[in-house]
């Protein structure tokens, strides 16, 4: 009688680990089904979303890594530079971007990169001898290291270079940058469409005797609390180029030097989302 007792709880033990194993399974295949329906429809809402949000019609047919790429120029007195070349070869809008003190890094690449999947054909000048350097002090000693009369130089090698039938061409610089692109369009001014500079680096015209008008419209984009280019000099220059003749807009923002830089602490992100904005505004009417 005991045995038989045995063998009926025997089974019935069986009989719950089957049950056991049964369930744990369904859950597994049933886990893995709704696994692969949350990756299927990941998937098809990122197909969906690169064919939404497609660059515009100048960008059309455009692969970043079939053009991007470091060139070399010569000025006229064959002094050699480089410069980051990236964008659709035949496109209408062409722009020379100028970087900052801390040199052509990958902030900068990536700063054309984006104006390239727009549709532009930009190239990226290097004016610290293919120098970058994340510090301070030895920024300032790159700045100072470039002879205003050679970057001048390069800036006409490189808008030349940049040049093309049908083209327009816009200068845009931040920081140093800004007061490179300045100079930059008053030796191309006759090939300068429009310029577009951003909190600009001290004191942009040291000699003014360098100043010339500029054809083109400016569009300056300063900071509110900008230590290196504070209010009094925002308004001496916008004056100044005022009294040239130039036509110049400016925005102001609640915020302080190098706000568009991702990596910096200084960077604010609705002050550059909304200059950003306005960057195009401004490019869309002045480059068609």
């Amino acid at each position: 009688m005991l045995s038989a007792i045995g063998l009926v709880s025997s089974q019935q033990t069986m009989v719950n680990s089957l049950e056991y194993l049964t369930n744990t399974w369904r859950d597994r295949i049933m886990s893995h089904q709704i696994l692969r329906l949350l990756v299927t429809k990941t998937i098809v809402t990122c197909i969906t979303c690169l064919l939404l949000f497609q660059p515009s019609s100048y960008a059309q047919d455009y692969s970043l890594s079939n053009s991007s790429k470091f060139i070399q120029l010569q000025t006229k007195n064959n002094n050699s530079f480089v410069a980051y070349s990236v964008g659709p070869k035949k496109s209408k809008r062409g722009l020379l971007l100028i970087h900052g003190w801390w040199g052509l890094n990958r902030e900068i690449k990536i700063w054309a990169d984006s104006f390239a999947t727009a549709g532009y054909r930009v190239m990226a000048i290097d004016l610290f001898n293919q120098q970058t350097t994340s510090h301070p002090k030895k920024a300032q000693k790159l700045v100072k290291s470039v002879n205003q009369a050679e970057a001048n130089e390069k800036f006409v090698a490189i808008i030349k270079a940049l040049s093309m039938p049908d083209r327009k061409l816009a200068v845009i610089g931040r920081s140093f940058g800004a007061n490179q692109a300045m100079h930059a369009t008053m030796v191309g001014k006759d090939n300068i469409s429009a310029t577009i500079v951003y909190y600009p680096f001290k004191e942009i015209f040291p000699n003014k005797k360098l100043i010339t008008p500029i054809k083109s419209p400016v569009l300056a984009h300063f900071a509110k609390n900008d230590y290196f280019f504070p209010l009094k000099m925002q308004t001496q220059f916008t004056s100044s180029l005022k009294a040239l003749g130039t036509t110049i807009s400016y925005n102001i923002y609640n915020a302080r030097h190098a706000f568009t830089n991702p990596t910096g602490k200084n960077f604010n992100q609705p002050a550059q989302k909304l200059s950003q904005q306005r960057t195009q505004e401004f490019l869309n009417i002045h480059l068609n």
